[in-house]
């Protein structure tokens, strides 16, 4: 049931090294490609006897407690808990998270179940900026905003980083864009003593089959769909075939809402690309009155996948902020909070700067 990632030569951990593309050994220092990554088995198929009811037993034979016992044993879900190959002990997590770190001896795992089947993602884009660099882009960011409270990125908050790949939806959109309009144009001429205004209407048409490839939509139940907007766009050129070997060191999680369930979220942005480019191509009018706009989106395919998202979570005054970075492009996504003490202090200077400005040209004035 769990994936994890050891060293063939010294057998430590091996964890996903951004900077080189490879997995990289924190021991030894040995890499290794992930296509070079050994296959990792399929789970094996246990073929059980068909359910006839026959092996439940009669509900006389079993004392109340025992009867009671046997169904919290079968309520008991299985899928929430884990057992790390390299240290044996029992990794709890959430029913989303598709990888993590075991909390005893720190190595990579991921949970085969939660990555196969209906769950299996077809892409993954890897992480390009390190947790170093990361943590120098939320620095430099964070400098910017002087009225933030002291304790805003310190060092110690800045380990917390925590990478994590997000499932995403990709659809692959086909839109028959149509716009039927009326559009004018103005001008304003002398002659002699009069200025004349002169308007012009004309009947314009457009009509344009599109495609648009990847449209994406977050199907984590965790992020929040505007802030996974804003982190756009991600490079598709950079997107590989997954491989779990490229979860080892992150976080994952599995999607919590399937392709149908975000369809019409997707269909709805492929409308707005499209309502664009017929916009964009009917320029140069004083005016432009529609009197037909229309397009149809037809979903032609989707792709499962995982993108690269950095978090670091910041509690202040009791309400807890969660920053984000494009893991491909670091892109910072956040708003910094204000401190009040600070706000005063700054206005302080302010005016007290100011005030030392108007009393010296007094001064030289007199």
């Amino acid at each position: 049931m769990v994936i994890d990632f050891m060293c063939p030569q010294c057998g430590a951990g091996m964890e996903y090294d951004s900077e080189q593309g490879k997995l990289t050994c924190e021991s030894c220092g040995h890499t290794q490609d992930i296509e070079d990554a050994p296959e990792i088995d399929q789970e094996e198929t246990i073929e059980v006897e068909p359910f006839d009811g026959s092996q439940i037993p009669d509900e006389t034979e079993l004392p109340k407690e025992e009867a009671f016992e046997e169904k919290e044993q079968n309520v008991y879900t299985e899928e929430q808990e884990f057992f790390c190959n390299s240290c044996g002990a029992a990794i709890v997590t959430e029913p989303e998270v598709s990888a993590t770190h075991c909390p005893y001896c720190g190595s990579a795992v991921a949970f085969r179940a939660r990555l196969s089947g209906e769950y299996a993602p077809d892409k993954v884009i890897p992480f390009t900026v390190s947790k170093k660099e990361a943590q120098d882009l939320f620095r430099k960011w964070a400098k910017n905003g002087i009225l933030s409270p002291k304790d805003f990125m310190t060092e110690k908050r800045l380990g917390e980083i925590t990478g994590v790949y997000v499932p995403f939806w990709l659809y692959d959109m086909n839109v028959d864009a149509e716009a039927d309009c009326l559009c004018s144009k103005k001008r304003s001429y002398r002659r002699g003593d009069y200025v004349y205004h002169e308007t012009k209407y004309y009947h314009v048409y457009r009509r344009a089959n599109l495609t648009y490839h990847k449209v994406p939509a977050d199907a984590s139940v965790k992020m929040d769909d505007e802030t996974m907007d804003c982190l756009e766009p991600y490079n598709y050129g950079e997107m590989k075939n997954f491989s779990p070997e490229y979860l080892a060191g992150f976080q994952a999680e599995k999607y919590g809402i399937d392709a149908e369930g975000l369809q019409s979220r997707a269909k709805g942005r492929a409308q707005q690309y499209a309502e664009k480019y017929l916009a964009d191509s009917i320029k140069g009018y004083a005016t432009t009155t529609y009197q037909k706009k229309e397009c149809l989106v037809k979903r032609a395919r989707e792709y499962y996948a995982l993108l690269p998202v950095w978090t670091l979570c910041y509690e202040y005054k009791g309400e807890k902020k969660i920053y984000t970075m494009n893991g491909q492009t670091g892109k910072i996504i956040g708003k910094a909070p204000v401190s009040g003490s600070r706000v005063a202090k700054w206005a302080g200077i302010l005016y007290g700067g100011s005030f030392a400005l108007l009393a010296l040209l007094t001064f030289l004035l007199v």
